[in-house]
């Protein structure tokens, strides 16, 4: 929402209409509030570059404190020259910049303007200037000149903490419109309360100069008392990441919650928090709350419904907001492979292993297939085929296709391997046309009266200390690691020690370290493991 508004704003920015849209940022830190009643004397009035007006200005078309819509007589000068600006005329309904002023935004050093008081109709106005704090109060803003295309831009000048600024400035009037309307929340007031108000129109003229009128300040009295009202959901749906409303959801995907309040009842100062609930509250895993800002009307933020990615069969869920609900249907996650294990990982060649393949849910009768390609690589040391598994063709590698059967979640299958004169190895992994990931795992094979591969000690160094110290840690393999390396998974029997998950020993080596760090505070012991291949190494942590 926010940025299709903005984008309409930048096209008209191209246009050379930027000068009132910079000037409200800039003139922050040296502009006067408009909450001030007195109208200033002597001001300072200057581009956005610093150098001083000469010529009669326009109060509030400029940089500098010079009360809005008021006609000051400015005299030029060196740049940042402050104070140099006298009142020349109070208007009564505001003033228009002459259309050979120059922008405020223009950079040169002498800048000059031939602004006059403003004749036409009020440029703003208010269909209760007296409310009750925390009432909405409909604000009409009007162009009493005419406009040429795109648009004319309308900035509200003055809102506060209890007038908020309006929702996605600035407000666009269209070049065949002579006013707009809006409706503004109020804030509740523990006692009688002024806001000055005035509007700063930009336009181009019948002639297509930029022209920027800005109005003298309209007084909005905040009666105090009053409550904050608690508009409710005009609309409610559920959407896609388009926008296009939908009533079913993947299982594991994300789909976002929009509402929309009356025109009539924005959302009240300090915003409005919109609560979703689900039912049951298991189908999502977040909830799909979202917040709109004071004085809007639709989603400031986005709302996001997570679907729960555990199920096994198509679900109905009841999503509510503020009394409203939809019924969405959320079906299984797709079906992808998750994993392979091989079971040893490690044996002597010649030796079968049993190769089990697992997929991130039961198969469903309504899957279109769950057959995938089984894939064993060629040996690591001289790419001949050392392994194999029924079905399986190829050579040196070696592949096949095995199904996961309806209402099972994994399938397995055995390979068998060759002798090998040295440690060796080969890759298994699995892929799907129907998956976004492809697992594999390596299978080692050692010689014949060698030794497979294990895990054969864990040192701290050093194992003991006060809270809060570090501590080198080394895993030492039985012989040297294979082609690719292996990888030694770490943890800590409590969450006071930092240790790495894995630490990964490098082909041809058979030592690896990692840095175990301690919190500020620790138990009095603590135990680091590190595993490989089924086999563990403990090393006891003191403080």
């Amino acid at each position: 929402m926010l940025t299709r508004v903005w984008t309409r704003v930048a096209s008209l920015i191209t246009i050379a209409m930027a000068a009132s849209a910079c000037f409200e940022a800039d003139a922050i830190d040296d502009h006067v509030s408009v909450e001030e009643s007195a109208v200033i004397q002597t001001c300072t009035g200057r581009n956005i570059a610093g150098y001083p007006y000469q010529g009669t200005v326009c109060g509030g078309s400029v940089s500098g404190n010079c009360s809005a819509g008021q006609i000051y007589s400015c005299k030029g000068g060196s740049r940042l020259t402050t104070n140099n600006c006298t009142l020349l005329q109070s208007c009564a309904v505001g003033c228009l910049t002459g259309p050979n002023s120059t922008p405020q935004t223009a950079n040169t050093a002498s800048p000059t303007a031939s602004d006059a008081c403003f004749a036409g109709a009020t440029p703003l106005a208010f269909s209760n200037p007296a409310p009750v704090g925390g009432e909405y109060v409909t604000m009409t803003a009007t162009l009493g000149v005419a406009h040429s295309p795109p648009y004319a831009i309308v900035n509200l000048v003055g809102a506060n903490a209890v007038v908020p600024p309006v929702c996605n400035p600035p407000l666009l009037l269209d070049p065949g419109a002579s006013s707009l309307s809006w409706v503004e929340p109020t804030g509740v007031v523990g006692s009688a309360t002024d806001v000055p108000l005035n509007l700063l129109i930009s336009f181009k003229d019948s002639n297509g100069r930029n022209r920027n009128l800005v109005s003298t300040p309209t007084t909005l009295s905040l009666a105090a008392g009053g409550v904050l009202p608690t508009p409710q959901l005009a609309s409610f749906n559920i959407t896609d990441g388009s926008g296009v409303a939908i009533s079913t959801i993947i299982g594991g995907s994300t789909a976002f919650t929009r509402g929309t309040l009356p025109a009539s009842t924005p959302a009240p100062v300090g915003g409005l928090h919109v609560t979703v609930t689900s039912d049951p509250a298991s189908a999502f895993v977040t909830d799909g709350s979202f917040n709109i800002y004071a004085g809007c009307t639709a989603n400031s933020d986005w709302g996001r419904l997570t679907a729960t990615s555990t199920l096994t069969a198509n679900a109905t869920a009841t999503v509510t907001a503020s009394g409203l609900s939809k019924v969405v249907t959320i079906t299984p996650p797709k079906l992808k492979l998750q994993s392979i294990s091989l079971t040893p990982s490690t044996v002597t060649g010649g030796s079968s292993v049993t190769a089990t393949v697992t997929l991130n849910r039961v198969v469903l009768a309504s899957d279109a297939t769950s057959t995938f390609t089984l894939r064993v690589s060629g040996d690591l040391n001289a790419n001949t085929q050392v392994a194999t598994f029924p079905g399986c063709t190829g050579s040196p590698a070696c592949s096949g296709s095995l199904s996961v059967p309806v209402g099972a979640q994994s399938v397995s299958t055995t390979i068998s391997t060759q002798t090998v004169s040295a440690q060796d190895g080969v890759t298994v992994s699995a892929s799907a046309a129907f998956s976004s990931s492809s697992p594999a795992a390596q299978l080692t094979l050692t010689p014949v009266g060698g030794t497979p591969l294990a895990l054969q000690s864990l040192v701290m160094s050093p194992s003991s200390g006060t809270c809060g110290f570090s501590s080198v840690g080394t895993v030492t393999l039985n012989g040297p690691a294979p082609a690719g390396g292996v990888v030694v998974a770490l943890s800590s029997s409590h969450s006071a020690a930092h240790v790495p998950a894995s630490v990964s020993v490098a082909e041809g080596q058979t030592q690896a370290s990692f840095t175990a760090t301690t919190g500020p505070t620790c138990p009095s012991s603590l135990v680091i493991t590190a595993s490989y291949n089924g086999a563990k190494q403990n090393a006891l942590f003191f403080n």
